[in-house]
């Protein structure tokens, strides 16, 4: 008896908190409706009507998308592969095979531009085709479905691998469709997402929008700068950006969701009840054995924003780096030291590169770093993901507590490099920041990892590429040189290469780092080349 009555209780406690709850969204969806006519309506009714409108507002900007792969059989049978690629999105007839993978994208606009590209996520479309093509050297085809029924191909533009992003193009010619026909998802007017703030979601769950109707779902934010664990099913966690901790979910830069995010939500748009788009979808947070009622989002902020730019923009994403290894510094030694502020922990300077920002700035060994342009750094992740996401060249303010010395407490203004990526894979741009001089293509000193032992100055310009038979190419110029001057101009950024580049006519000469690594004897010696105008005819 006793227990009926306590279940009975807590039913009624649920039904009780359910109906706060909604009342209380009400309010938050109703703040524009008087307050007599919310009393006079049923909170739910008033929830379940601005839901609504949100999804019919937004729902034409969402598309589903479809990634298939050929078999190795299909591969190998050039007239099978001929008739199952056609079959499946270059006729646009109804799909009835299982994609290889699937997901969501919105449908936005460049600044001051009438196209339509698609925001998704980099993880549904990886090894794609990549613009202008849209078809991968492999067969493998990105099939757009739009709420309408009608279809058309797409390719990558530009794809970042540590924000989990990409955008597509999409193949309006052929498909005969305009892209005036759908609206664009509103992305650049919504205030940063807050803790506790109602969403609404559009995706592709279970692959099951081959019609391009997008399934809603909804929650709360329920927490921000999360750092998700890893799922078998999320293979771009496995990715060796992540590995070295370099991807932005490692970085607590995902905010949770309490809402149902069911296998292919992912790229879909998390949206406020004004139908702005607020977050983008990523991954699960199941557990096995357990309910999947927990996600993660992108949140869509102005340093997110800056990455979206980029990549319409078809460009890869550079992020800041400070020039040093951080470690955590825990809340026991913290609160020991009595520094003021009222934080528990910091991150500490564990070593410094010579010659990085950091040192330039002075900041020194055992240092601890407590802020960034007055946001409190509370660990190691803290610190890379507020110095990683602005871009390199921009400067910020660090508040420093050192100790031993008075004051302790230091403001100083540092101007960033640019973080490493491993390698070029997983990187796709489109349309370069800077055409190729003679030949070469240039960047940051530390804009590849393969190459930081030799930038351990952090002097000059790195060769990223050289094109074969070019001018640099006949003065044995290669990936991995550094050119420290340029006819006697130092030179440390790509923007200052290219501007004494371009000053530059005839033969130009560019001084190298010298690399005691390189068999060849100029380039091991740190010697200046002299760079003709052309190479070796083609």
């Amino acid at each position: 008896m006793k227990f009926r009555i306590m279940q009975k209780d807590s039913i009624n406690y649920r039904r009780r908190r359910r109906q706060s709850l909604l009342a209380v969204l009400a309010l938050h969806v109703g703040s524009v409706v008087s307050a007599s006519a919310i009393m006079a309506q049923d909170p739910g009714a008033i929830l379940e009507d601005s839901v609504i409108k949100v999804v019919e507002a937004c729902e034409r900007s969402v598309v589903s998308i479809a990634r298939f792969k050929p078999s190795p059989v299909d591969q190998n049978h050039e007239e099978q592969k001929n008739f199952i690629m056609p079959r499946l999105a270059r006729e646009a007839r109804e799909v009835d095979v299982q994609p290889n993978d699937f997901g969501a994208g919105c449908l936005i606009s460049p600044p001051n531009l009438p196209d339509r590209l698609v925001l998704t996520n980099f993880h549904v479309v990886r090894g794609g085709p990549i613009s202008p093509k849209f078809t991968a050297d492999d067969g493998t085809e990105l099939l757009i479905n739009f709420t309408d029924r009608r279809r058309c191909r797409g390719s990558i533009i530009a794809a970042d691998p540590r924000s989990d992003l990409a955008v597509l193009q999409l193949d309006w010619e052929k498909s005969e469709i305009k892209p005036s026909d759908f609206p664009s998802m509103k992305w650049e007017t919504a205030a940063t997402p807050r803790k506790g703030q109602f969403v609404v979601l559009l995706g592709n769950p279970y692959a099951i929008a081959q019609d391009g109707s997008a399934s809603v779902s909804w929650g709360l934010i329920s927490n921000l700068t999360r750092q998700p664990i890893s799922s078998s099913r999320n293979q771009f966690l496995e990715q060796d950006e992540v590995a070295k901790g370099a991807m932005l979910y490692r970085l607590g830069a995902v905010m949770q969701l309490d809402a149902r995010l069911n296998l292919g939500l992912s790229g879909g748009p998390v949206l406020n009840l004004k139908g702005e788009l607020i977050g983008i979808s990523t991954s699960l947070a199941a557990i096995e054995g357990y309910e999947r009622s927990v996600g993660f989002a992108l949140p869509i902020d102005a340093l997110t924003r800056r990455i979206i730019r980029t990549l319409l923009a078809g460009q890869e994403v550079e992020y800041g780096m400070l020039g040093i290894r951080p470690g955590e510094f825990g809340r026991k030694e913290f609160q020991g030291l009595r520094t003021g502020f009222k934080q528990q922990s910091a991150a500490e300077v564990l070593d410094v590169t010579p010659g990085s920002p950091a040192a330039k700035a002075k900041i020194l060994l055992h240092d601890l770093i407590v802020e960034v342009d007055g946001k409190p750094v509370l660990s190691r992740a803290d610190l890379m993901r507020m110095v990683g996401l602005n871009s390199p060249g921009s400067k910020i303010d660090v508040t420093v507590w050192r100790r031993g010395e008075w004051p302790s407490r230091l403001n100083l203004k540092v101007t960033l490099g640019k973080w490493p990526v491993l390698d070029d894979e997983g990187i796709i741009e489109t349309n370069p920041r800077y055409e190729p001089w003679r030949g070469i293509s240039v960047d940051y000193a530390t804009a590849r990892d393969r190459f930081r032992d030799a930038a351990s100055e952090m002097q000059g310009v790195l060769i990223t590429k050289v094109k074969a038979n070019s001018a640099a190419d006949a003065v044995q110029l290669q990936p991995g040189n550094f050119i420290t001057h340029v006819n006697n101009s130092p030179v440390q950024t790509p923007a200052e290469f290219h501007a004494a580049v371009k000053k530059a006519s005839g033969i130009v000469e560019v001084k190298l780092l010298g690399n005691s690594q390189s068999s060849i004897p100029e380039v091991r010696k740190g010697r200046v080349i002299r760079v003709p105008e052309s190479g070796i005819a083609e």
